[in-house]
Parts: structure tokens; sequence; C-alpha cells
């Protein structure tokens, strides 16, 4: 059988190791996982292997600390030196079990978070440390200190020591994190960061000293066939302090800019650098480090290819490449060397597998959502995934068959409901899943409409075919009845039915058309737009709307757009999403309740009193409430009755998701 994407399966080398594909996992913080004593815990080895089982060339670790002892960070790194005897045994028999799938395995090493450090997970009253005297990104009333030459010499040596000790431990290879996103290491190597005047500072080669005598002090101890490779930030995107630019705007940039990007590269290259992992973006640009939802799928890949021009080592890159096609054209057109991926297998760790057996509608697609990864980190609860529950407890859900098969009827076919259906049906219980709609995604379907959320299309279609091959009953255009379910007379009922949208109690709200309606072309709308509610949808929704020529207004009682709700959301796409409604010029008004609506106008109110806003439409995205009254009276009549995601409280798809499975699980 020939190869759908060729490129893929081709072996690389990075120094003298030679990897069996072009495919690697790239670090993802894995709060919640990492073991009590500093360790890689039996939860991550279990993580790493389903990855490695699946066919994964080459895994980044997750980064270990390194032991220099300035910077007081309670972070969940991995910290072999508690017990670096300990480390050696517990990471012997991690690199044992990947490397059976002959997966090579590089572990990443931190020289330190610096001024990027979230100012809780300081200890007592240590301060960030860097280059020069920094304010802390997510405080600007926090000042950090500069490191002194004998500082950053201990620094580097320790780096050295994690280096060696990475090796002694069966590591393949190690990788230094970071000169990208604004880290410790990357604030070392921007002139926007480094004010210093010694040999740590000045031109672009004193900037990135500390980078390159890494390199070589890693070799020195090693061995020059010990692979070392960096990750590393071409370009910053940065307008100012926690500024970031959008794709396509026209700005001046005050970080790391291409050509820089390119010769820095140049000399990482000299020093000894044996490949580069390759990113965008920092922390003052937060959604080009982390892209979201609203980029494009393969968002580093062109300044990655005038990288790829200039250097001879190895060249990884990424940047939301969820798909094999674009991953396998990205190697053919010379864009890079390898893929490098970690929010993909989150979400589906057998990508690789499926991508090799030319079935790429079987991967479950990241959603681009971080609702499971990024918001959890900030807000220290253990990650997980949003489409991929199993996420971290690999070894404990494997799905058994059930002990008794049952009829089971589910009601609503949104992700939760699919998911429980999905569930459900593998474990042997035979599936009714019902839809009063004509179609499956509940709101996800219409959220989807935009073109910016084409990977919420792709996770409707995911769980289409999955359904189909579980072997679940679809009806769509079908409204569960109290007589329907006497006739169908189910062991089990699951009510999965969401939630219905919220409608101010205004003077002429029989006016207002909702979100949903609008976003399947039920309802259409005139040139001048207000939108009531500057949440997510509504603010994706004037985006949109922007998009094909309206004039949308956004009305928002809060005085903050998108800062409602029961869940944060999550900090790249509520910044990216902010920066695409300012870019699109359109007008908000935050602080301002929605008074009365009237035939060519609204009414509004605001901290400087009333005012009239010209809206030949006006739309309701001001959120969802759970009507559960029809789940209560079945409950008052029958055993076995659930209910899952929105129905039990309007939150996100990742809440949704999780319901839906653990309650497939539980029938």
């Amino acid at each position: 059988m020939s190869l759908r994407y060729p490129e893929l399966f081709k072996p690389f080398n990075i120094g003298k190791v030679r990897i069996k594909n072009r495919i690697c996992m790239w670090p993802m913080m894995i709060t919640g996982l990492i073991g009590e004593d500093g360790q890689f815990s039996q939860q991550v080895i279990d993580y790493y292997e389903e990855r490695a089982k699946a066919g994964v060339g080459l895994i980044f670790t997750y980064a270990i600390k390194s032991n220099y002892g300035y910077e007081l960070e309670n972070t969940e790194y991995c910290n072999p030196w508690k017990d670096p005897y300990a480390f050696k045994i517990h990471t012997r028999k991690m690199m044992e079990r990947l490397h059976s799938y002959d997966c090579k395995v590089f572990m990443q090493i931190a020289y330190g978070s610096g001024r990027a450090v979230v100012p809780s997970a300081l200890v007592g009253d240590a301060v960030h440390v860097g280059p020069s005297v920094t304010t802390n990104r997510w405080d600007p009333n926090l000042k950090g200190r500069a490191l002194t030459v004998e500082e950053i010499h201990k620094l580097i040596d320790e780096m050295a020591k994690g280096a060696l000790l990475c090796k002694e431990s069966g590591a393949d290879g190690v990788e230094i994190h970071s000169l990208y996103g604004g880290y410790l290491g990357d604030t070392f190597a921007m002139s926007f960061f480094n004010k210093r005047n010694d040999e740590y500072g000045g031109d672009l080669r004193g900037r990135l000293k500390i980078a390159t005598d890494t390199v070589k002090a890693i070799k020195a101890v090693c061995g020059e066939d010990f692979p070392v490779t960096i990750r590393y930030g071409i370009k910053h995107y940065m307008k100012g302090y926690v500024q970031g630019a959008l794709p396509g705007e026209d700005f001046t940039e005050v970080g790391r800019d291409l050509e820089e990007g390119i010769a820095a590269a140049k000399i990482l290259e000299e020093a000894g650098y044996d490949g580069i992992n390759v990113a965008n973006g920092s922390y003052d640009s937060w959604y080009w480090c982390h892209p979201p939802m609203y980029h494009e799928d393969g968002c580093w890949l062109d300044t990655t290819a005038e990288l790829k021009k200039n250097l001879h080592i190895p060249i990884i890159s990424g940047g939301k490449v969820n798909l094999p096609e674009t991953a396998n054209d990205a190697i053919k057109e010379g864009k890079c060397d390898a893929i490098g991926m970690a929010r993909a297998f989150w979400a589906d760790a057998e990508w690789v597998k499926k991508a090799n057996n030319g079935t790429p509608e079987e991967i479950r697609p990241c959603i681009g959502c971080h609702n499971g990864c990024m918001a959890r980190i900030f807000v220290a609860r253990p990650v997980t995934c949003a489409v991929n529950p199993d996420l971290g407890r690999e070894s404990q859900m494997e799905l058994k068959h059930a002990d008794s098969e049952k009829n089971v009827m589910i009601i609503g076919g949104g992700v939760a409901g699919m998911e429980c259906a999905l569930n459900a049906a593998k474990r042997g219980h035979h599936v009714d899943l019902y839809d009063k709609n004509p179609y499956l995604g509940g709101v996800l379907y219409p959220a989807s409409v935009p073109a910016f959320k084409d990977a919420d299309r792709r996770l409707i279609h995911w769980y289409e075919l999955q359904l189909k091959k579980a072997g679940v009953h679809v009806h769509l255009n079908t409204e569960v009845t109290k007589d329907l379910i006497n006739i169908e007379d189910p062991d089990d009922i699951v009510v999965a039915s969401g939630a219905l949208p919220k409608i101010p109690p205004v003077p002429g709200k029989e006016r207002a058309v909702t979100a949903v309606d609008v976003l399947l072309g039920k309802e259409k709308v005139g040139q001048k737009v207000a939108i009531i509610g500057g949440g997510q949808v509504g603010c994706e929704l004037a985006v949109w709307l922007k998009e094909q020529g309206k004039e949308p207004v956004i009305i928002e009682a809060l005085d903050e757009l998108m800062t409602g709700g029961v869940e944060e959301i999550p900090a790249p796409n509520r910044l990216m999403l902010i920066d695409m409604v300012n870019f699109n010029k359109i007008e908000v008004k935050t602080g301002t309740k929605l008074v009365s609506i009237s035939q060519d106008e609204v009414t509004v109110c605001s901290s400087a009193g009333e005012e009239k806003v010209k809206a030949e439409s006006v739309i309701m995205a001001v959120g969802y409430y759970a009507d559960r009254s029809f789940t209560e009276e079945l409950r008052a009549e029958r055993a076995n009755i659930w209910s899952i995601g929105d129905q039990n409280l309007p939150t996100n798809i990742l809440y949704a998701v999780a319901h839906g499975n653990a309650v497939g699980r539980a029938i």
C-alpha cells in the first residue's frame, strides 16, 4: 500500500541520531501529572507511551528545571534535583518503554520563566530574574532583578549538569528551553529587554551569548555527538509591551523581526546546535506562542520557510498544524525538515497511526479552544483536553464491555450527547440518539459557520463518522416526547438537550433575533446591527458580520469584553479576538446595558446616561440558561435518568464532552 503522506514517513537525522519519521511531539506543560517527588510519574510515562506506540518519531519531553536557585518558582517543572538517583530510575523506565517503539526522546531543560512567571508561583519574597530589571508580564507593578555575570555562569553550568543527567538517564538528546516566548533565555536575546553593557548584552552576539555558551558547555560534558536542539522564536509579532500584532497587520516590530531572527539562528548553528524547534511570538503576543482557533493552520510555516533557506541543520516547525496534508506539504515544499505538534497529540494520541493509514478523517481534531490546556495551567488545575477527556488517564480509560446490554435513549445531539452515545455504543449498548434539528452538533454547529471556526466543523464530522461506525442509531428532525419514550421504553435515558438562549426582558424584545438563528441563516440582518452581549459568541459574530460588510456594534453590560460566564475564556483566544474586533474597527460599548428596542434603534444606558444607537437588527448573545423541567418530569416518573452537558450547567465544550464521556462509561 502506498503512503498518502510520504514526506512525513521518511527518516531524518538530528546530529547522528536517526529518527524514523518526520513527526515530532512537542512539549506541553503537564500540570497535575508530575509526581509529588518532582519525577516523571507513571501517569506521565503512560501519556508518552500512548503516543510513542502510535508511531511518533521523536518526543520532546516537558521541561525539567535547572538547579540554579535564583528564581524560586513553585511551578510544575519536573525537578530531578530533589533526588537525582530516583530521577534516573524513573526516567530510565520511561526511556525503555518509549525506545521499544523506536521512538527517540529529547529531554527539554529550562533556563526558567523570567518575567513570564505567574506571580502566584513565586515563593515568598522571590522576584523573577532577567538580563536587566524587567516588568512581570502578568503584573506591571512587579519588577524583577538582573542576574550578575557570576549567576549567569552558574546557570549555564547547571544547564550542562542537567544535560548530563538526562544523558545518563537514557535520553537521546536534549533541547534548551528557550529562546522563544519571552521566557528568561529569550529576554536575554531581545534588545527590548536586555539593557546590559557587559559580555551578555549589547549587540546580537552578546545577547545570544547565554545560549551559545550553554551549547558549548553541554557538548563539553556530554560529547560532541550528543545532540542539542533549541526552542527558538524567529519573530515575536510585538507592537509593544503586552501588545500583539495580527496576521497581515502593518506594524513596527519591537521584538525580534524576521531579519534578526535569521541572523540569530545562524549564530546558534555556528555555536553548535544540532537542530532548531521553531516557534513564533512571545507572551506579549500570546496568541502567536499558542495559536488559538482564529489562526490559520500552519501559521508559523511562512517564517520557517525563510529560515530554512539560510540554515543547514534540521528545522522542526509547526504552529497549529493539525492536518496531515498541511504537514506533508510543508516538508515537500521545503519549508521545514520535520513537523512538531503538541495539542494535536492531546486531541488524538493516534494521530501518526491514522495519518500513516491514510485516514485523516479518523483523526479527532484539536479545535484550538485552549479550555483544557492553557486555561487550566494558569489557574492551577490539572490539564486535560476539551475533546479528549482520556488525556493523562490513558491506562485507566480502557472501554470495557458493559455487564448487561441496555437500550439507551439519548435526547440531544450536541457534543455531550454524541460523546455519551459513542462510549455507550462501544460498550455494547443499543443506542438511539435523537435531535429535533436536521443536524448534529448542537450549538457547535452554528458556531462553526464562520470560516475561522473550521476545526469545529471537522470535530462534528469526526463524531458523525464515529457514531456511524459504532452503530448508533441517529434520529434527526425528531423531538422526544413522553409518548415516544413510552413507545420505545428505554432502559436508560440521557437528557443532553442543551440550553436555551437568554432574552433580556426589555420592551421590544420580540424584535430581537438569536445569534444561532443568524448564523444558521434563518434570520437576515440589516446593515446596522446591534449585538447585545460582548462574550465570545457576540465578538465572533461581530467579526463575522463585519467580514460581510455589515456595521455591527457590540453592547456589553460589563466593563470589559469576554469577562462574564461560568468559565473564563482562555487568554490567548480572548486577546486575539479582542484584537480582531479592534482591527476590524468594530464599535464597542462596554459598561452599557440594553434598555429597550424600537423600530430602527436601541436605547442603552451607561454611566454617561441613556443614548440611542441606530440598529436595523438586534441580535441577542447574552448567554444561555438550562431548562430542566422535562428532565425533572422524567425523574419523577422513571428510573435511570441522566442529565449531562449544558442541561446541568451551560459552560463550554470541555465540560460537555467530559460529562458525556463519563456517563457513557457509567451506563
